[in-house]
């Protein structure tokens, strides 16, 4: 008997499951006692056979909302990333404002003075 059947099919997919899940694949190996190169050629040899056999209903539900939530958690992690390099930029731009307002010593009155009574001629 070759190693390869030593284990049954439904061992070698709940081991391939939870390598998908992220679980480390050196731990895995060592729980169950399975050679993590094996791991691997499972993975290759379960990913390359014809769907003939049908899954439980159960599974297709749960492995599709992880999917969901997965690609849920790509879209935030992209929202927050944006939202980080435009807090840096306007962090980095009021430190420019605030440095160049000390410099010329800053906070007095900015306005442009104001037109004298009388004058109906406009700004070019």
């Amino acid at each position: 008997m070759s190693k390869q059947q030593r284990y049954s099919k439904e061992f070698q997919e709940r081991a391939i499951r939870r390598m998908k899940l992220g679980d480390n694949v050196s731990a895995l190996s060592r729980e169950l006692g399975v050679h993590r190169t094996c791991l691997y050629r499972w993975k290759r040899q379960l990913g390359l056979r014809p769907q003939g056999r049908k899954r439980s209903v159960e599974e297709d539900w749960r492995d599709r909302r992880i999917e969901t939530l997965e690609a849920k958690i790509a879209r935030l992690e992209r929202i927050v990333g944006g939202q980080w390099q435009e807090l840096d930029f306007f962090e980095s731009a009021l430190r420019r404002i605030e440095k160049k307002d000390a410099m010329t010593g800053g906070g007095g009155n900015r306005s442009t003075p104001k037109s004298v009574p009388g004058c109906d001629r406009k700004a070019d």
